[in-house]
């Protein structure tokens, strides 16, 4: 318990990274907006078949980027909201 951790240090050893300055990437981490989580869920292939289906054809319609974490959001938000006492 009372050993030190060893440092490993790395050289940069792809061509394309090395001597290449951070680029100026999408931000990382969580969205800005209310606090989060993630929740894995388990779906049915024809299920998933039905929302990229959807999700598709919705692009084509708005001309919007849409992906599969969005639209079930939005799936359970507005059923919850329907179905709210």
């Amino acid at each position: 318990m009372g050993e030190s951790r060893r440092i490993r240090t790395t050289k940069a050893t792809s061509k394309r990274h090395a001597g290449m300055k951070a680029a100026s990437a999408k931000s990382v981490g969580r969205p800005s907006g209310p606090p989060s989580t993630i929740v894995n869920l388990r779906i049915s292939l024809d299920l998933l078949g039905r929302l990229d289906r959807y999700i598709v054809h919705l692009e084509e319609q708005t001309g919007l980027r849409a992906n599969r974490g969005m639209m079930a959001r939005r799936a359970l938000e507005v059923s919850l909201e329907t179905h709210a006492d």
